[in-house]
């Protein structure tokens, strides 16, 4: 029952990333139509995971300003956005000076990641509405960590209602809302192409790495995907990008980093990705020690922690492996 558990969980988990990651991708394109879908979709949520009876407050009012779901049994108001603006917050605390709303709660759910206000505008917020701000700030991170909480049966039920795997989101669909996610935000660097895409055998490519049998199965599980990430539609560029984020940037200064216990670190600055490959393998690194950082430092931006029981920064890893960007070949 404990592994039910679990699964649940974590399909959980992984629904609210894709979620996001969809809404996010659809904001950069200035498509708005699961923004609010959403807002119907969290009330349903949020009453069955906190007990409550969370109404859509334009239902009797269609212009109601400042919340979008409202429980009256209760007391609460939420506001439902991705907005992060002091703004934002300003319009929504409005509601409480309502007569019909004297002695609510209000929340503020936010689809990304919530605000962070400054100490004058919590100051302000206190001063006025005699409210701590930060408790009526919320996203998926106080959701998922109370759906953590929430007694075994409940929390199978909530996937079972709420989360079963939706058809919608393919692998390829899935993985590509992940890889723009990895790169919202990050800067460009400039690749360098210098080193030749020559091909070896990827099993061969593993034993002159000496990589161990636990990240041999990382990288061999991530394989599996290849097909997916080489059908990613290149319109947009995404492999390229994430190739100039994951090894000329994220890799290289792993590399970098690693090679400045045994050579000065301005001496190895400018080399290219090929250079600091033969030099790592000249000074006897470690690859099995940094590819496990090139995993960590994935993990770090990435919450799909769980696809199909393969890790995504894997399958990323795999990818680059497999085409000599990510560990010597030679």
């Amino acid at each position: 029952m404990v592994d039910v558990r679990e699964d649940a969980f974590k399909n959980i988990s992984r629904t609210l990333a894709i979620t996001r990651y969809d809404i996010e991708q659809r904001q950069s394109i200035n498509e708005y139509a699961l923004n609010i879908h959403g807002e119907n979709y969290f009330r349903d949520v949020l009453n069955y995971v906190y007990c409550l009876k969370l109404e859509n407050a334009n239902s009797e009012n269609q212009n109601e300003a400042c919340i979008d779901l409202i429980d009256k049994e209760n007391e609460l108001l939420y506001q439902v956005t991705t907005t992060r603006s002091k703004d934002k917050i300003d319009k929504t605390l409005l509601a409480l000076k309502k007569d019909k709303y004297d002695g609510y709660e209000i929340k503020i759910l936010y689809l990304l990641d919530k605000a962070n206000p400054t100490e004058a505008t919590i100051n302000e917020v206190r001063a006025e509405y005699a409210i701590e701000l930060k408790e009526c700030l919320v996203d998926y991170t106080d959701l998922i960590r109370d759906i953590n909480d929430l007694e075994q049966n409940k929390l199978i039920e909530l996937n079972n209602k709420y989360f079963r795997k939706n058809d919608i989101y393919t692998d390829e669909i899935v993985l590509n809302l992940a890889f723009a996610h990895l790169l919202k935000n990050k800067g460009k660097v400039k690749p360098n192409y210098d080193d030749d895409f020559g091909s070896i055998d990827t099993n061969e490519k593993l034993d002159l790495n000496n990589i161990n049998e636990r990240i041999r199965n990382k990288i061999n599980d991530g394989l599996d995907y290849r097909e997916v990430l080489n059908s990613i539609d290149e319109e947009d560029n995404i492999l390229t990008d994430l190739r100039n984020f994951v090894v000329e940037e994220l890799y290289k200064d792993i590399l970098i980093r690693h090679l400045s216990s045994k050579v000065s670190k301005s001496s190895i600055e400018n080399l290219t990705i090929l250079e600091l490959h033969s030099l790592a393998r000249e000074k006897e690194l470690d690859f099995n020690k940094i590819i496990h950082d090139l995993y960590n430092g994935l993990e770090a931006y990435i919450e799909i922690q769980d696809f199909n029981s393969t890790s995504i920064s894997w399958i990323i890893i795999a990818f680059f492996f497999e085409i000599c960007d990510v560990g010597a070949k030679q």
